[in-house]
């Protein structure tokens, strides 16, 4: 079982798979076209409906879970299982309110902490961090302006505010890039050990340097596994494995900035 602590329960519902999850690579973003929070969350358990979502946010007031994050809301037709959702009381072209920016930085930061989802923006169903329904296209419903430009481009305010919740340390310099013999074995091919604090402290440097949210401590925990397999993505590599190999330390290190 996996419930926000803060948010108010309000589930269950019907409209739901029980169990459904099998991962969850970050939080979407959803509208509910609806100035009447109260009214969306009753409709979310109606069999009527054959929609739900993970939680809701209402304009004034804290934030409600409707579904288990164990359980998959039926609110992305084929990212259902594989992101955590979250409506919004109001139509698309309205901006969010302070209150949700604050109870999405709130779900986001405890998402990162539960499930390692990286502090990091994405417009790929396929990638992770905090996405929005549009992104999905066809697949997800075909709900294109939704949750609308102005949520969309406030989402750095709730990454940004998330990082504050979880007091990440500020960013440590950037380092030279290292002369590849200290990085290279017998072969001349680099090797990067996940596992050696020293070397894993280097990448996360450079990929704050590139503007992902990590901390540089030189733990390879869930958040950086996260972020690599995104950047790997991200940059067409043949392995998104999660693994700071050297086709993933030569991309860090020389590819542009996107």
């Amino acid at each position: 079982m996996a419930r926000m602590p803060g948010a108010e329960w309000i589930g269950p519902t019907v409209n739901e798979y029980p169990g459904g999850m099998v991962e969850r690579r970050g939080l979407v973003l959803h509208v509910e076209q609806s100035n009447n929070n109260a009214n969306v969350d009753t409709w979310f358990k109606d069999p009527a409906a054959q929609a739900s979502s993970h939680f809701t946010n209402p304009k004034l007031g804290g934030l409600q879970q409707l579904v288990d994050t164990d359980d998959a809301a039926w609110t992305e037709m084929a990212g259902n299982r594989h992101w955590v959702s979250v409506e919004h009381e109001g139509y698309s072209g309205d901006s969010l309110t302070e209150s949700q920016i604050e109870n999405d930085a709130q779900l986001l930061a405890w998402l990162h902490i539960t499930y390692g989802v990286p502090l990091a923006g994405t417009d790929d169903p396929n990638g992770m961090g905090l996405g929005w329904h549009g992104m999905g296209g066809d697949a997800w419903g075909g709900h294109f302006d939704c949750p609308g430009e102005p949520i969309k481009a406030q989402r750095d305010a709730i990454i940004a505010r998330a990082g504050q919740l979880l007091a990440l340390p500020a960013p440590a310099p950037v380092p030279a890039r290292p002369d590849a013999p200290a990085w290279a074995d017998y072969d001349g091919h680099l090797i990067i050990n996940p596992t050696t604090s020293a070397r894993v402290s280097m990448w996360q440097a450079y990929m704050v340097w590139r503007g992902w949210h990590l901390a540089i401590d030189g733990a390879y925990g869930p958040l950086s596994e996260a972020v690599c397999r995104q950047f790997q993505a991200e940059k067409g590599l043949r392995l998104v494995d999660g693994k700071i190999g050297p086709d993933t330390w030569r991309t860090t290190h020389d590819a542009p900035i996107t």
